[in-house]
C-alpha cells in the first residue's frame, strides 16, 4: 500500500499494484467479488455489518478516489498479461521540452 501512496507511479505501475492487491483482497473477501453474492443479496458477512468494496476500501487507505481506483483495476484487467511487460516502458513525466 505504501508504494500507491507514497511513490510517483505511472499508469501501468498502478494497475499492476493495483490488481496485486485486488486479488489478495477477494482472496480474503470473496463475498466482495463481482457476482460473489449472487441474485442482488446485500453483501453482508455473517456477524457484522456490511463489507466494502475493493475500490472504496483501496480509496480509503491510498488516500485516491474511488473511480481512479476502479480505473486503474480496470487497465489491469483489460492488459492482462501484457501488463508484466509494458509496466515501467511509459514515461513518467510529460513535461513539454523547451
Amino acid at each position: 500500500m505504501t508504494d500507491l501512496i507514497r511513490r510517483d507511479l505511472t499508469a501501468t505501475q498502478r494497475a499492476k499494484l493495483i490488481a496485486r492487491r485486488k486479488a489478495a483482497y477477494e482472496a480474503t473477501h470473496p463475498e466482495t467479488k463481482t457476482g460473489g453474492t449472487g441474485r442482488g443479496r446485500a453483501k453482508v458477512r455473517q456477524v457484522g455489518g456490511p463489507i466494502a468494496s475493493f475500490a472504496k476500501d483501496t480509496a480509503a487507505k491510498s488516500g485516491k478516489s474511488e473511480w481512479s481506483i476502479e480505473r486503474d483495476a480496470t487497465r489491469a484487467k483489460a492488459l492482462g498479461a501484457d501488463l508484466d511487460r509494458i509496466a515501467g516502458t511509459e514515461p513518467t513525466c510529460s513535461s513539454p521540452s523547451a
